[in-house]
């Protein structure tokens, strides 16, 4: 199973973002369209503090119109190494500096009409910084203190919607108690 790019039209572009409409032909020898929005990537971090305290982000979605609560995630900086990312948006959106970082996951987010790959990450150790690096000014957001049992409340009455989230939370979750 295979499709075969025939042509390429770009649609939009964005700094972050570009869509294409893809001809294609399938293993089948059909000619048909694909819309694919290409992405640079991201990186997601759950923090977990010193005294196992799980932070979030509280936050609107613009797409889904509704307030959120996420993982601090961000998108790659051109070349930019996905584990700085993940640190970089850790200090910026939790206003916490991991002491360790550990790579969970890669994940395919939207793979029916997207590109983009978002590395899952857990930083363990998290300290509080005085004077973290500015966030983007468009984002407004909440910073969340959890407890593990809090959290597996908020999963189980379904209030976190966000597949990155739910996936570092679970994985997180499911962690053998040292």
């Amino acid at each position: 199973m295979k499709e075969t790019k025939i042509h390429s039209k770009p649609i939009y572009h964005s700094d972050f973002l570009t869509i294409v409409e893809d001809t294609v032909l399938t293993s089948e020898a059909i000619e048909t369209k694909r819309i694919v929005g290409r992405h640079s990537g991201a990186s997601a971090i759950l923090p977990i503090t010193d005294d196992g305290k799980i932070v979030l982000i509280k936050q609107f979605r613009y797409p889904i119109d509704a307030v959120t609560i996420e993982v601090p995630a961000g998108k790659l900086e051109l070349n930019e190494d996905p584990i700085l990312c993940a640190g970089r948006e850790c200090e910026e959106e939790a206003h916490v500096r991991p002491d360790n970082i550990e790579h969970i996951m890669s994940i395919h987010n939207c793979l029916g009409y997207s590109d983009e790959v978002i590395h899952l990450y857990i930083g363990y150790g998290c300290v509080h910084i005085k004077n973290p690096m500015p966030k983007d000014i468009d984002e407004t957001f909440e910073i969340l203190y959890y407890s593990k049992k809090e959290v597996h409340a908020l999963l189980e009455s379904q209030k976190i919607t966000d597949a990155k989230t739910i996936i570092l939370l679970q994985h997180y979750l499911a962690l053998p108690l040292f």
